[in-house]
């Protein structure tokens, strides 16, 4: 894939994530996600602290999208993961077991995270749209580039993905920070519906691709 804007700092580019990225990507989303309100609200009775939840959270998810090769992009700038963005096409396959096995242990640990992602769900699962499109379930920049354009090179590419796959209508994604839901509807997003988890609103955004 070609590379990305051109920052002050250098070029960003853009390629598909492999197994080796997934500690340097989600350091990066780690950073990233570190005050999200979604993040507060499922981690909030994680045994360290919320971004060491959301940091394991993004692994197993990272590992299994890449096991699937489902859609995970890294954004890369000098050599150095920055920034990570994955999700899944129009199929929805069951994770290989080991990564099933990683993520029973996982919500294990956290008081009641079971029921928090499940309210989550819920309100997703309610604005979903009716045709087959690919889910964008995490993107994210490290907090020192962002709005140097890294996050929308990553958005483009996932969009691409999903607009070069004959199956695919659009792309679907949610967002707990109003910064962002505004940064989708600069790239062509519109909202679907809403709803709220104790402090935290959550938007449900599409685009036809």
């Amino acid at each position: 894939m070609r590379p990305g804007p051109t920052t002050g700092s250098g070029v960003f580019g853009i390629r598909s994530a492999q197994s080796g990225d997934i500690g340097t990507a989600v350091a990066a989303l780690g950073s990233a996600f570190a005050h999200d309100p979604l993040m507060l609200y499922l981690f909030a009775g994680a045994p360290t602290d919320v971004r060491a939840g959301a940091m394991d959270f993004f692994s197993i998810l990272f590992a299994a999208r890449i096991a699937l090769n489902m859609p995970a992009y890294v954004l890369h700038q000098a050599g150095e993961v920055r920034g990570a963005v994955m999700g899944y096409d129009t199929s929805r396959p069951a994770w290989p077991s080991a990564i099933t096995a990683r993520w029973n242990q996982f919500e294990s640990r956290i008081p009641g995270f079971t029921a928090r992602l499940a309210a989550y769900d819920r309100i997703c699962t309610a604005h979903e749209p009716g045709e087959a499109h690919y889910y964008l379930g995490v993107i994210g920049v490290d907090p020192t580039l962002q709005g140097q354009g890294g996050g929308r090179a990553m958005l483009d590419a996932f969009c691409a993905r999903s607009s070069a796959d004959p199956a695919s209508r659009g792309v679907y994604l949610d967002t707990a920070n109003p910064a962002s839901l505004q940064f989708y509807y600069n790239n062509g997003f519109e909202l679907r519906g809403e709803g709220r988890l104790n402090g935290a609103t959550i938007w449900c955004v599409y685009k036809r691709t």
